[in-house]
């Protein structure tokens, strides 16, 4: 893929999406951050959209998720708890958060002084209901993928 990819647009980031190999995300990870931070600046903004433009924030994050960054964290984190979007601070899933692992995460949080998101996760994490990351990861994965790994998003 072109490091000089045009993502201004939903329908640009959702191509770009489309060309990310859902089992070799890595490569793409600096232009899934774009696109992450693109779309929740587009989510939490005045344009209405297109009615299928606010999955491509989901499908970005399950793709930082795969590629287990604990850098990316913070970012995810900010989406789900410090936005200003209600649709998108109840419908966005924190699950996403881990990919590098519960412990592994919540020790770089600690260690890169995110004390509060640290504190945070912590407590959702140990809530009665398991948050069950593994099975979250993937329904998400059958839900926007199909078996041979192409993603099930119709063009905008």
């Amino acid at each position: 893929m072109a490091k000089s990819l045009d993502v201004s647009s939903p329908a640009a980031r959702r191509e770009a999406l489309r060309m990310v190999d859902v089992d070799d995300p890595g490569p793409q990870h600096a232009m899934l951050r774009e696109i992450f931070d693109l779309e929740r600046t587009w989510r939490e903004g005045p344009d209405p959209g297109e009615s299928d433009e606010y999955e491509q924030i989901d499908v970005a994050a399950f793709l930082l998720f795969l590629i287990g960054d604990p850098a990316d964290s913070p970012r995810l984190y900010g989406a789900k708890f410090r936005t200003g979007d209600m649709d998108l601070g109840i419908g966005f899933d924190a699950q996403a958060i881990f990919g590098a692992g519960r412990r592994e995460t919540l020790q770089w949080l600690l260690d890169n002084g995110y004390t509060d998101e640290h504190a945070h996760l912590s407590g959702w994490l140990a809530q009665g209901e398991d948050p069950k990351i593994e099975d979250w990861a993937t329904h998400v994965r059958r839900y926007f993928y199909s078996p041979d790994g192409m993603l099930c998003l119709d063009p905008l």
